[in-house]
C-alpha cells in the first residue's frame, strides 16, 4: 500500500471511505502530493479524468502532470492468489474490489484517452487481466533510455 513507497511523488485514491480510514496516516507519513477525484482530507482534487477507478485515475493524473511514459506495476485487476489487492484485503469497513468486473473496461477507456495524448503505457505487472496496454518486463524498461 502507500507505505511501501513513502518516497513516491504522488498518491491517488478515489474512495471517500478509504480517505476516511487512512487520511490521517497519509497526512502524517506520506510526503508526496495527495490526490482524489474530489478534495478529501489531505487530498486535493485531481485536475484529470478518473474513469471511476483509482488505478486508471492515477494513470490519467500522471499524463496530466507531464508523464510521457508510464510503467504500470501491481495492476493485476483480478483475484490473484485469492486476494483482491497485492497488499491483501482492506479492513472490512472498506470495499475490496466489489466492482472488479468493471475494471478492464475502465482501463480500456483510460488507454484510449492516454493514446490520444501520446502517452506510452507499459503494463509490467507480473499477472494481469488487462489487455489494453502492451506488456513489458519492469527491469528491462527501467534500463531503457
Amino acid at each position: 500500500m502507500f507505505l511501501a513507497v513513502p518516497w513516491a511523488d504522488a498518491l491517488y485514491a478515489i474512495d471517500a471511505p478509504w480517505w476516511k480510514h487512512y487520511g490521517q496516516q497519509v497526512a502524517a507519513e506520506f510526503r508526496g502530493e495527495k490526490f482524489s477525484a474530489r478534495a478529501r482530507g489531505p487530498a486535493r482534487a485531481a485536475p484529470s479524468q478518473h474513469f471511476e477507478n483509482s488505478g486508471a485515475a492515477a494513470l490519467s493524473l500522471a499524463a496530466f502532470l507531464g508523464a510521457r511514459r508510464v510503467l504500470m506495476v501491481g495492476y493485476d485487476c483480478q483475484f490473484t492468489g485469492g486476494q483482491s489487492h497485492s497488499h491483501g484485503d482492506h479492513p472490512p469497513t472498506l470495499g475490496n474490489a466489489r466492482s472488479l468486473p468493471k475494471w478492464p473496461e475502465k482501463f480500456a477507456q483510460c488507454a484510449a484517452h492516454l493514446a490520444r495524448l501520446g502517452v506510452e503505457v507499459i503494463n509490467c505487472t507480473r499477472s494481469t487481466a488487462l489487455t489494453c496496454f502492451p506488456r513489458g518486463d519492469l527491469e528491462e524498461w527501467l534500463c531503457k533510455d
